[in-house]
């Protein structure tokens, strides 16, 4: 959750609250992963776009250069191919300091400029993802808050968390347990193309893990710019629209095939109540 809305919801429920910022002792590990219990080709090309994902989210809105996706692809691979190597040895489990260091050796001089540019991340001021995960599930339901992360990493601490997520997925499913996953004000992940493609991915595949994912989001305007949002609001089994702006109206219209008749349902009018509601199976 971003602004604590979701606290009295927590609490009636008696759920966990786990605060993720660069004040709180809560600690999530990126490259945390389930390879030991998936030894594929697969699931390392999971964490390679994870990782360029989650690089992209702290060096540039811009996205990453050709050189720059060489070479997270490159480290990355090399920190997992040493993990698997050494028999997954918690020694050698791939960290984001793992990472830096790995940047460091390599030649090309784009290398060393990436090492300065994510060095205040993982040794300085902002080091919160270079830290061992010390989570501790003890709860049914959970709410993960990043209401307190600076702004310019609360994309960053989104991937980190749904990542962390994906990873217990796989556990629950081996347990025979389904998860539900509330990703509120997910236009923020469609800031970059590679967080909104991790989104997407998980909520196309997260259903082979027994994940039921629900998006929330207040700024529809965002999604439909997106072609993965669009993507993710077409591939949704249920839709739930409260009252919607007219100038977005057609483009929900055509996303969830809503007639001319039905839209006047999710448009605001003093004819009808102030908070109209209207739900769509797709």
């Amino acid at each position: 959750m971003l602004n604590g809305e979701y606290v009295p919801l927590i609490k009636a429920f008696q759920g966990q609250t786990l605060n993720i910022s660069t004040s709180s002792n809560t600690y999530i590990n990126p490259f945390d992963s389930s390879l030991q219990y998936e030894q594929s080709e697969e699931a390392l090309n999971s964490k390679i776009e994870f990782a360029l994902a989650f690089i992209e989210s702290i060096v540039s809105s811009n996205g990453l250069t050709g050189e720059q996706k060489t070479l997270v692809d490159r480290c990355t691979k090399n920190i997992y191919e040493e993990y698997q190597i050494h028999n997954f040895d918690e020694k050698y489990a791939p960290d984001f300091i793992k990472f830096y260091e790995q940047l460091q050796k390599q030649p090309e001089r784009e290398a060393q400029n990436l090492a300065l540019v994510i060095e205040r991340y993982v040794l300085g001021g902002m080091d919160i993802f270079s830290k061992k995960t010390n989570v501790e599930i003890k709860n049914k339901f959970i709410s993960f808050d990043i209401s307190e992360l600076p702004r310019s990493i609360q994309t960053t601490g989104y991937l980190v968390i749904l990542e962390h997520i994906m990873n217990r997925l796989k556990r629950n499913k081996h347990l025979g347990k389904h998860t539900w996953i509330f990703i509120d004000e997910f236009h923020i992940l469609l800031a970059n193309p590679y967080s909104a493609d991790y989104i997407a991915r998980i909520y196309k595949t997260g259903r082979k893990e027994n994940a039921i994912p629900t998006v929330i989001t207040q700024n529809i305007a965002d999604v439909i710019k997106s072609e993965q949002g669009c993507k993710i609001l077409s591939n949704s089994e249920f839709a739930m629209l409260l009252k919607q702006k007219p100038l977005d109206i057609p483009v929900i219209c055509k996303i969830f095939d809503i007639s001319d008749e039905e839209s006047k349902y999710v448009i605001d009018s003093p004819a009808r109540t102030t908070e109209l509601l209207y739900m769509v199976k797709i």
